[in-house]
């Protein structure tokens, strides 16, 4: 068996570990790999403290071996109790050469449904038996009492994604020991290829140098594969060689196409009367007496040909024959390795791409976003990318969606609507595998069905120049087809129970108005203010969409909120916040209940004032609620008033007294805040915008700075005034400006 550094180094081993966090964040799973001696390869993924790895090594070494020496043989994902029955890990093989399995991947851990009060009850788990760590005993209980239960749905998907990631694993490892191999053997044929004349030459050149140096043939030529099946002479060389040059071939066509089916060498004399000497004919030789040819080809895979034309029987052969073969076969073995070597650097290149793209993407919430990732991610994962287009149907009302680049009405229309009358009108049958579609107006298209929640809800399809890239693009882009297939369901099942979530809450609140009008009204005003706050830039609009449904639902008892599954979770516990933050205003300290239930707070103080809660905010003070909080509110209420009145210019006798607006109060608390604490003028004007809740990408955008230079100008704020947030610095400004 291969050692593993051999392997998995360097650069590979960060994007190993890079696919490892991605799967295990994605799977919630402890997630590590192992050598089949048991030893760590990774660092563990999705574990708050891996102290307990390094401390114990050696034990858990040792328990990992026994287990492994247990599954010697298995070729695929398995789920093994582990310490107490009912405690699960998967453990994924990893085969990375043709020998034996050389790593696992192990993902825990699980606990399936109705088993864990038999695991807390078991002797094993009271009273360990094993020889495991006392640390590492103790950190198992923690997990066991921290980890739900799984549905069997769940069960399956995780496997799923285990068994994905030793795949990947495992294509990323063969790719970099192909690599690492390949580069020791062309370094030994280098020396022995390569003059001082030829370094720096393309392998074009190199193969042009040898051949034109062999006295083996009169004529030689050069073809490659640039179709499954189909190859074209790419270079021919010597005297009469007349129109070789760009013709083309098939497997199994004439002496060229057989000879490309051997692993060996090939030789046909005295071929003038051979039918299969036709197509040498047809290029303008009539008389050739002998063809050789040399595969070029690296283990099982034949990418093209090197071959010999000779016109007649040579009556003095050449010096030494067997040395020219074999000089011609070990080319043919070089160009191969050369093609074999660039086509596992883009696949490489393409890896690092998708990786980055999977971590970017599973945080994505709206459909469309997907679909123009979809569209970007798969134009660079082609080399000659040409056009792209993902078709999206989400509903029943007979549209579309539709993301395309490199395609122009009408024809991506048209062929939009071809794709959804093959594959969407019939999205009860989902389609299952890629298809190579030759017939569309965009040259060859690969397309990819992008199913979940059982039905086809979508397909990418992207442009390829020839039938041999599409082969060689067909893996990495069904990946990503697969990257999108997840990512849609996730942003799916959200707005499923976003969309649950809002007409359940709106129900409720509409039965209030049946009872008590004017609580209907308060609670309706209630969440306005709470998405004016968040238009303002307090709080985001997820965090004001679960705090408004919590506002209309503030009479509704907790309790009966949580019965509905999966639903108001977070909006019972703000509203158990509210009442007693409104309930009991004698108890002092903040920080004890939770933002949402302090928002909830301030925007019913708000609601209630009505009119006057401009009177109210000044002297807003609500126990348990957090001041930085509630200078915030402040001068989002002084921020939604507007000045208007009159103003006497003849005769005036007096200056009158200037109103506060929310410019000039901002304005005034500044002034007061620079000169206190000798802001320069660039943190002041940074400041203002962190005043006006501006993000530091968009204070960074305005000045015409880097987000880096904020960052920095942030903390000398902050230092000089003595704050240590936003929230903080913001307050200081609304206390200045009303002091």
């Amino acid at each position: 068996m291969l050692m593993i550094d051999t392997y998995m180094m360097n650069d590979t081993r960060e994007i190993c570990q890079e696919l490892q966090d991605t799967y295990a964040q994605l799977t919630n799973l402890l997630v590590f790999v192992t050598n089949h001696e048991g030893q760590l390869i990774t660092a563990p993924s999705n574990i708050d403290d891996s102290s307990v790895f390094e401390k114990y090594s050696s034990e858990l070494q040792n328990m990992f071996k026994t287990e492994i020496d247990k599954l010697q043989g298995i070729r695929q994902t398995i789920l093994s109790d582990q310490w107490v029955p009912g405690v699960k890990w998967l453990i994924a093989p990893v085969s990375v050469d043709q020998s034996d399995t050389g790593m696992y991947v192990w993902g825990g851990i699980l606990i399936q449904q109705g088993t864990l009060q038999s695991i807390i009850t078991h002797p094993n788990y009271v009273q360990p038996e094993s020889g495991a760590p006392a640390d590492f005993i103790e950190l198992m209980r923690s997990w066991i009492q921290n980890t739900g239960e799984i549905s069997p749905d769940q069960e399956i998907f995780k496997r799923e994604k285990i068994t994905k990631f030793a795949k990947a694993l495992s294509l990323i490892l063969k790719s970099s020991f192909k690599e690492n191999r390949l580069t020791q053997r062309l370094n030994a044929l280098n020396e022995t290829l390569i003059t001082e004349q030829s370094i720096g030459n393309p392998i074009e050149e190199i193969t042009r140098a040898v051949l034109a140096s062999s006295d083996l043939a009169d004529v030689f030529g050069f073809a490659l594969k640039t179709a499954p099946g189909k190859y074209t002479i790419m270079n021919s060389m010597g005297m009469n060689s007349g129109t070789l040059g760009g013709s083309t071939f098939h497997e199994g066509e004439g002496f060229l196409g057989q000879a490309v089916l051997s692993p060996q060498s090939s030789r046909w004399r005295d071929i003038s009367r051979d039918p299969r000497n036709h197509f040498f004919q047809q290029n303008g030789l009539d008389s050739v007496y002998e063809v050789q040819c040399f595969p070029i080809r690296y283990e099982n895979e034949v990418y093209g040909l090197l071959f010999g034309l000779s016109f007649k029987e040579r009556s003095t052969p050449s010096i030494n024959p067997q040395f020219e073969e074999t000089m011609i076969s070990l080319m043919g073995w070089y160009i191969g390795n050369h093609i074999t070597y660039e086509k596992m650097e883009k696949q490489l290149q393409r890896f690092k791409p998708l990786i980055e793209l999977s971590r970017m993407i599973i945080s994505v919430q709206d459909i469309q976003r997907v679909m123009f990732m979809l569209v970007d991610m798969s134009l660079n994962l082609v080399w000659n990318p040409s056009a792209s287009i993902v078709v999206h149907r989400s509903s029943e009302d007979g549209k579309i969606q539709m993301v395309a680049r490199g395609m122009q009405s009408p024809k991506g229309e048209t062929y939009a609507k071809d794709i959804a009358r093959r594959y969407l009108d019939n999205s009860d049958k989902p389609a299952a595998s890629s298809f190579i579609n030759p017939t569309t107006p965009f040259s060859l298209m690969l397309e990819y069905p992008i199913v979940y929640a059982d039905r086809t809800r979508a397909v990418l399809c992207v442009a390829v120049s020839n039938e041999q890239e599409g082969e060689e693009c067909r893996e990495i882009l069904s990946a990503l087809a697969m990257m999108g297939s997840v990512v849609m369901k996730s942003v799916h099942d959200r707005q499923q129970y976003l969309s649950n979530s809002n007409r359940f809450a709106h129900i409720l609140h509409e039965a209030i108005r049946e009872w008590n009008v004017a609580h209907y009204q308060l609670t309706a005003d209630a969440q306005k203010i709470v998405q004016e706050f968040a238009m303002w830039g307090g709080i985001s609009k997820e965090e004001a969409d679960v705090i408004g449904r919590a506002c209309l639902m503030s009479c509704t008892d907790p309790s009966m909120l949580r019965s509905f599954p999966h639903l108001f979770q977070q909006e019972a516990e703000m509203i158990e916040d509210y009442k007693h933050i409104h309930d009991d205003q004698s108890i002092l300290g903040t920080g004890s209940y939770s933002k949402g239930g302090q928002i909830m707070a301030l925007a019913f103080a708000i609601a209630t004032a009505g009119d006057h809660d401009m009177r109210v905010v000044n002297d807003l003070q609500i126990n348990g609620v957090d001041q930085g909080l509630v200078s915030q509110f402040r001068l989002f209420v002084l921020s939604r008033h507007t000045l208007q009145t009159e103003i006497n210019l003849v005769e005036e006798k007096a200056p009158a007294a200037k109103a506060l607006t929310a410019e000039g109060a901002e304005g005034r608390g500044l002034d007061a805040i620079v000169k206190q604490f000798g802001l320069s003028p660039r943190e002041k004007e940074v400041l203002e915008l962190v005043v006006k809740a501006s993000s530091n990408k968009e204070i960074a955008a305005t000045l015409f700075i880097s987000e880096h230079t904020v960052k920095n100008h942030l903390t000398n704020i902050f230092n000089k005034m003595g704050v240590t947030d936003r929230a903080q610095a913001i307050a200081a400004v609304f206390n200045k400006s009303i002091g």
